[in-house]
């Protein structure tokens, strides 16, 4: 047909396909000529059946249409599911329809009252589309009266009664191991086959409700999903996920019927004659007595056979055992490998590895798709027979303008910064780079030894990461100088940047049979120096790595194919989950395109899909915000809303965190103490540990009359100060010893920071008062060249507390990252003063100047001469 088909189905002269256009094509049989468009969904179609009366049909988009045989206009709309349709089946009658969905309900449907809802059970498996199916349940009326109705469930086929809806009985076979995926009756009602999601086939005969002989499966075949009988009902055909076809048919024995693999039919045994003695042993002991010693090894077109494996099985312990003096191999001539059964190889089958990917991007088969698409801009290819062309656009067009670049290199991997645009394609040799920033020659290139290729590609605003074939992670800067070369673990799935932070993902160990095995390697760079983190990848069992990325903060995020994103927090140094997009959604079978995440604002900006997983070109979709809200307990309830506001201000960078936990607490305080769990108050403000707050429990435990809460957060008060006393006075001891702060990630300046580098967590120096003798260093700029960035809080002490230290110089002076590096005992200085701090304007004098902070003018001396003042962030020198 030229085109993808997820199902199929037969009727009269013409065969029924759905396509990628998610339509129900119609084709003449066994021409193959288009016949029309029967049916039109908004997501692609998962199954078909046909009845002498209808033609149904079931979608991703939870809907299902049924059309007379007669009239192929009017449609019948059946709406109740709220997940993907994964099978229907029609009654003999044609009366009603059994439909099983996603969202783990079997619906019975009646066709003869314009498709009302008459039964609906719960209790299946649920997903959120038909890609995840792994169990389709496959309901299936008895053909001949339509009195039972038969579907999977777990190890067991349940048989329901149409009469009253009540489970007339149970069947299940000990022979199989996995559960059942599918089943259908026979034409004849005689038999009902069902398969397993380990390649199984069980055949029940269903008046004595007793499990019948079948071959095992072979060991290339996996989960089954979908069966159909012949006719004569004596063969049967199934397909596996991978596409592949078999077949099934019955033989006649003595025990009843035995059903073997159809490819018995194309062998047999040429030339080999056996004694009629040897072959009566042989049937009566694979039981097939009464089978003709003739048809034995024949080649009949007929549908009654036996088992070839368990008859060369048969006849080689047969020849084994035959000893005749004139033979040369007798028994004790053979070797003796040839007595010893060989036992069965065991397969495990095991989760499939993900191979790499780029975040951000669409997938490849698209004519017109996503290279990337971040907070940055995106970056669009257009495949036009030939050539093709990339489409570059900024979400700010202040910033840079658009660019519309040919693609002759057939480039299908792009990373975007608000600096560079890389390039390269999957399997190539060649990076290519377009500095946006730069002036004069602004596009470079760097061709890979060895035919090494490129994997995976990431951009940030002052780096260049590419994973190659080889498990290479090169390094760039943005104008093309060559950095480390760094091995990676395993094989990469995929990378993600953040200024001088690179994160790769990789495979550290084979996939299990539920789950694979990721883990990750957070790289920092400062200078020519890094520092390598080992990191956990958390990933859900059945599930894949959909996007990875960092937040505003500079926290590594990924998500999955369940839609569930997890933040990493360099503090703790733990992942939570902090958002699950499927919860937010008001259908199962839409999905969210995530673009970007922002701890300060808590938000998620990403792209809705309705019924697939990645957002269209044309029309271009919207992006959406997605609030942050964890998984806890009784999420509806107001306890649990302010828990999740009070978790995710103490783990996250949120705005205003500090006002945001008072605020919160107290509210949990005041609600403990309405629900009279007086216990819960008191713990939760010996957890937060912080005197206001302590100060403000009293005061409204005292003005709600409970006495004796106020009198035990009272005694409080002293154990906490004299905490907080220890605590600053360890502070300011370390700070006298090594005159530092302590940080998480090394960001080292000098190559003379090297060997103490490798001896733990780095420090930072600390803020200083400016003396008299370097009033004239601040005159003349002879500070050093190196940059000290500030973060948003920083410590700020009284001049009486802070203590002199030798002014710094350029070989030990460190960055200070941001506010998740600073030690947790400092968090409450930090609170406590964050009303006074601004955000520091640059000008010309603190960008070269490592000590233009910000103070009062109560912290300068203005006696002395050439006293300096600064206000609103602005130094200003000033002379009496």
């Amino acid at each position: 047909l030229g085109e993808f088909v997820m199902c199929i189905a037969h009727s009269s002269k013409r065969l029924l396909a759905s396509t990628d256009r998610n339509t129900v094509q119609s084709y003449t049989y066994p021409e193959l000529e288009s016949d029309g468009t029967l049916m039109r969904f908004t997501a692609p179609v998962t199954c078909l059946r046909v009845h002498e009366k209808y033609i149904a049909a079931g979608s991703d988009d939870t809907n299902i249409k049924v059309l007379k045989s007669d009239d192929n206009k009017s449609e019948m709309h059946l709406q109740g599911h709220s997940g993907p349709v994964l099978a229907l089946d029609i009654c003999y009658k044609g009366e009603l329809l059994a439909s099983i969905a996603g969202d783990g309900y079997l619906k019975i449907w009646k066709l003869s009252e314009e498709g009302a809802e008459v039964k609906s059970i719960a209790g299946l498996p649920k997903i959120n589309s038909f890609e995840n199916a792994e169990h389709f349940g496959t309901p299936s009326f008895e053909p001949q009266n339509s009195k039972s109705l038969a579907y999977v469930h777990g190890k067991e086929i349940i048989v329901l009664n149409t009469d009253t809806w009540e489970v007339k009985f149970t069947l299940s076979d000990d022979r199989v191991k996995g559960e059942y995926t599918c089943c259908r009756f026979s034409k004849d009602g005689q038999y009902l086959a069902a398969g397993t999601d380990k390649g199984e086939i069980s055949v029940y005969d269903f008046m004595r409700k007793q499990a019948l002989k079948t071959e095992p499966p072979s060991s290339e075949c996996q989960a089954i999903t979908c069966i159909s009988w012949n006719a004569a009902g004596s063969e049967l055909a199934y397909c596996d996920v991978t596409g592949q076809l078999g077949t099934l048919f019955r033989t006649k024995g003595s025990n009843g019927a035995v059903f073997a693999d159809g490819e018995a039919e194309e062998v047999d045994f040429g030339d080999i004659e056996f004694n009629n003695e040897d072959n009566d042993d042989l049937i009566s002991g694979s039981g097939f007595d009464g089978v003709d010693e003739n048809h034995i090894g024949g080649d009949d077109d007929d549908d009654d056979g036996i088992s070839i494996e368990r008859l060369k099985s048969q006849v080689m312990r047969n020849a084994v055992g035959y000893s005749d003096g004139q033979e040369e191999n007798t028994r004790d001539s053979l070797p003796k490998s040839m007595h010893s059964e060989i036992e069965p190889q065991v397969h495990v089958k095991t989760f499939k590895q993900q191979p790499a990917f780029q975040p951000g991007a669409t997938p490849t088969h698209l004519e017109h798709r996503y290279l990337v698409w971040n907070d940055v801009g995106i970056v669009t290819a257009h495949t036009e027979g030939a050539d093709g062309s990339l489409d570059v656009e900024f979400h700010d067009a202040s910033v840079h303008h658009s660019l519309h670049i040919p693609n002759y290199s057939n480039h299908n991997m792009a990373s975007l910064s608000t600096s560079l645009l890389a390039l390269s394609a999957e399997n190539a040799t060649k990076l290519v780079c377009i500095a946006l920033a730069a002036s004069g020659n602004k596009e470079w290139s760097v061709s890979f030894p060895d035919c090494e290729s490129t994997e995976a590609l990431v951009a940030t605003n002052k780096l260049v990461g590419v994973a190659t074939s080889m498990q290479f992670l090169r390094l760039f800067t943005v104008m093309g100088t060559q950095r480390e070369i760094i091995s990676i673990p395993g094989p990469v799935v995929a990378l993600a940047g953040h200024e001088d932070r690179i994160l790769v993902v990789y495979h550290s160990a084979p996939p299990g049979t539920l789950q694979q095995h990721l883990s990750a390697m957070l790289i920092q760079t400062a200078g020519m120096q890094l520092r390598t983190q080992p990191l956990p990848v958390p990933l859900t069992p059945e599930r894949r790595l959909n996007w990875l990325g960092f937040s505003d903060c500079g926290s590594p995020v990924f998500s999955d194919s369940m839609g569930l994103i997890q933040l990493y927090s360099l503090k703790s140094k733990c992942w939570y989950p902090i958002c699950d997009t499927l919860k937010q959604s008001q259908s199962v079978s839409n999905n969210y395109f995530v673009i970007a995440v922002s701890e300060r604002s808590q938000i998620i900006q990403a792209v809705l899909c309705r019924g697939s997983s990645y957002p269209m070109t044309n029309p271009r979709p919207m992006t959406q915000e997605l609030t942050v809200q964890l998984p806890v307990c009784d999420a509806d309830v107001e306890k649990s809303e302010l828990e999740d506001t009070l978790v995710r201000a103490s783990i996250m960078n949120v705005d205003n965190a500090d006002k945001t936990i008072k605020e919160t607490a107290i509210k949990l305080f005041a609600l403990a103490c309405r629900t009279e769990v007086e216990m819960r108050a008191k713990e939760l403000i010996e957890t937060i540990a912080c005197p206001e707050l302590l100060l403000l429990a009293v005061k409204y435990a005292s003005k709600l009359g409970r006495i004796h809460l106020s009198d035990r957060l009272s005694e409080l008060m002293p154990q906490l100060e004299e905490q907080n006393q220890r605590e600053r006075q360890e502070l300011q001891e370390f700070e006298q010893q090594h005159n530092t702060t302590f940080s998480p990630l090394v960001r080292s300046q000098s190559p003379s920071l090297g060997h103490s580098s490798m001896s733990g967590n780095r420090i930072a120096p600390k803020a200083m008062e400016l003396t008299h003798a370097r009033r004239a260093s601040l005159k003349r700029f002879a500070m050093s060249n190196s940059p000290v960035t500030f973060g948003k809080k920083s410590m700020i002490m009284s001049t009486a507390e802070r203590i002199a230290s030798p002014t710094p110089t350029p070989a030990n002076s460190e960055t200070i990252e941001s506010q998740e590096n600073i030690p947790d005992n400092n968090v409450e200085k930090l609170d406590a003063n964050s009303d006074e701090l601004k955000d520091v304007t640059r000008t010309p004098l603190n960008a070269v100047n490592p000590f233009a902070a910000k103070r009062k003018h109560s912290e300068v001396d203005s006696t002395n001469k050439g006293g300096v003042l600064i206000n609103g962030g602005k130094l200003k020198i000033t002379k009496k």
